[in-house]
């Protein structure tokens, strides 16, 4: 079973961040993102202000694929729950279903790191 790791050491980042790309991500005022899927990548988030909840579980209902092993939904099953902020570590594994919920501002490097299939 896939699983979701929230990470405290900094030290982790760089042995994960090996062929990766990144993105910042800002969110001013209340969002709920849409459940995504990456089959190929995973993401590894790294909060640097605000706070957000990030919700993992499995997609649910009409799924999209959007483009080459990504697939998005309206609605997913949640399995389980992590409260990220600055100076957390979140790693999610390819294949597992994700979304971000922000109640006020939340602001975060997002790590995209291939899978070695």
């Amino acid at each position: 079973m896939l699983k979701a790791t929230k990470l405290s050491i900094a030290d982790t980042l760089f042995q994960l961040s090996r062929g990766f790309r990144v993105r910042k991500i800002i969110i001013n005022g209340s969002s709920i993102g849409r459940a995504e899927v990456h089959e190929f990548q995973h993401d590894l988030y790294v909060p640097l202000a605000g706070k957000a909840t990030v919700q993992v579980g499995r997609l649910t209902s009409r799924i999209e694929k959007t483009t080459e092993g990504e697939l998005r939904s309206d609605s997913m099953d949640v399995t389980e729950e992590f409260e990220v902020h600055a100076g957390d570590i979140l790693f999610i594994p390819a294949g597992l279903a994700h979304r971000v919920v922000v109640d006020e501002f939340y602001q975060q490097w997002v790590f995209k790191i291939d899978h070695e299939c």
